[in-house]
């Protein structure tokens, strides 16, 4: 039936089978099926095959999502050959239908699944931030984070276009309908933001708390990420749920900004510094003047306004350069007042050492895909503790030290006040308008809960045996009434489940030692 379907309705392809069956020069081995169809009309997967489905899927979720090519590179005639020569069967959809149809129905899915996971949580924590890119066009981001299983999960709620003044009031309506459209009225219990007082005054207007709400507000705040707060905004009501959390690492952020800011010691060495970052990425003619004479590939990061430790990474770079091949391009390219003197890189050798610690701890405690709260006290005791033992061995930088400890004290008041460390009387008053929204037992608990602390940081702290022991156990009291609360309401989210994990690991002995 197939020859004659051949004869019938492919009378060409047909003879030349006849013709080669008849050549006696040729082997009479059978024909396979592939040799009837002509190649310019390949075989290709139909649209309902495992395979097409599979690598149609791949393509857009791993390539065009995960890694954020645009959909219109499936129209790319290179692009399709590359694949044609992967799979020749696999036939590549047009641009309409992937941003058409396999899209739209991706996002149905993933919503359906943040749906199931949300519907599965009892209590949620949000982290929101405003973000403008380089076109001045803003977007608010809003990640939720929960406990399942007893693993620590994290998912992005929203990504979505922001218009108009970035006032407190359209941060805390947009924020109502998120929560509203995603039924998480009853399950929100801390949302983590940054220090702007648009963010501050979204917050207490979304919880209701009347922090910031005192009629002096700033309807028009600066939507600058690091913008800082005046006092009264600061007024934060703490101890019911839902609450606001200042974010460690912004803090920590505006502490070390402080510090630098008096920094006229070295104020000549960091502007040759600057001017030879600038240098780098400006001058082309410079660029390859420095990479024949230091290598291909090296270069001096920038510095970011709104990310202290990019001036450190910068710093550390040129440290780091051969410093006589540095000093001859230098030279050659008639830049000799950039030249560093041995003084000067020990300055910055200097600088570097203390400003190391705080570069670690920003990396630390802006990870995404570990608990990032308990690594709070520890790390500020730590911090505290480095600073006070560095101030009376490098006299050159005391200013900065002072400063930064005095930042400390001032941003993260209430983790002491906590912690029953007094301010050292060599500081100035407090500057109430400085301190952040640390005030919160559930730092002193995260800390405890987390088997990588434990009371090890402890350690740190200047009080005597007897306090320590004290806070040691009022510490215990708070975990422990904590667990009484779990019994009647069922949280099992952040770092109450985290509690009960512990403790079914045995890990009794860490809260009670």
């Amino acid at each position: 039936m197939f020859f004659r379907h051949l004869k019938r309705r492919h009378a060409d392809i047909y003879k030349a089978y006849e013709q080669q069956r008849n050549d006696g020069t040729t082997d009479h081995s059978q024909t396979s099926m592939s040799s009837f169809v002509s190649s310019s009309q390949p075989i290709t997967y139909t649209t309902l095959h495992p395979r097409q489905k599979l690598l149609t899927h791949s393509l857009v979720a791993k390539l065009i999502v995960n890694c954020g090519l645009p959909a219109s590179i499936v129209d790319s005639p290179h692009f399709r050959s590359f694949v044609h020569d992967l799979d020749p069967k696999f036939a590549v959809p047009c641009r309409q239908t992937v941003s058409g149809s396999i899209l739209p129905e991706l996002l149905k899915t993933m919503k359906g699944k943040m749906v199931q996971f949300l519907e599965a949580c009892s209590n949620v924590a949000l982290t929101a931030d405003i973000w403008t890119d380089r076109r001045a066009h803003a977007f608010l981001g809003v990640t939720v984070h929960a406990f399942r299983d007893g693993a620590a999960v994290s998912h992005l709620l929203a990504f979505q276009s922001f218009h108009g003044s970035h006032t407190g009031q359209k941060i805390a309506e947009a924020m109502e309908a998120l929560i509203a459209d995603n039924g998480l009225h009853e399950k929100v219990r801390f949302v983590v933001t940054d220090n702007a007082s648009n963010m501050v005054k979204a917050m207490s207007v979304l919880f209701d708390t009347g922090d910031g709400c005192d009629g002096h507000a700033d309807e028009n705040a600066d939507p600058s990420l690091w913008e800082d707060i005046d006092g009264d905004d600061m007024e934060a009501v703490f101890g019911n749920l839902p609450s606001r959390m200042s974010c460690f690492a912004h803090s920590l952020q505006l502490v070390v900004r402080d510090g630098l800011s008096c920094m006229g010691v070295i104020r000549s060495t960091l502007g040759k510094c600057s001017k030879l970052a600038n240098l780098v990425h400006q001058s082309a003619l410079f660029r390859s003047a420095f990479e024949a004479e230091l290598g291909a590939g090296k270069a001096v990061p920038a510095t970011n306004d709104t990310r202290w430790n990019s001036t450190y990474r910068q710093l550390q770079a040129i440290v780091d350069l051969d410093r006589d091949k540095l000093s001859n391009v230098l030279q050659q390219s008639k830049h000799e007042n950039l030249v560093l003197t041995t003084k000067e890189y020990q300055q910055l050798r200097d600088l570097l050492s203390i400003i190391e610690p705080f570069a670690e701890a920003t990396d630390l405690t802006q990870g995404d895909k570990t608990i990032t709260v308990s690594c709070i006290v520890p790390v500020i005791l730590s911090l505290t503790k480095m600073v006070t033992g560095m101030l009376g061995k490098l006299t050159t930088f005391s200013t900065l030290l002072r400063n930064l400890l005095t930042g400390l004290h001032d941003r993260f008041r209430h983790v002491f006040e906590a912690l029953g460390i007094p301010r050292p009387t060599h500081l100035p008053p407090v500057d109430c308008a400085r301190q952040l929204q640390f005030d919160n037992n559930v730092l002193l608990m995260a800390a405890v809960l987390d088997p990588t602390f434990g009371f090890q940081w402890l350690q740190d702290h200047p009080g005597s045996v007897e306090e320590k022991h004290d806070l040691q156990q009022r510490i215990n009291g708070h975990c422990f009434n904590i667990l009484g609360y779990v019994n009647v309401i069922h949280m099992d989210y952040c770092y109450w489940i985290l509690c009960l994990k512990l403790l079914k690991l045995k890990m009794l002995t860490l809260v009670m030692s």
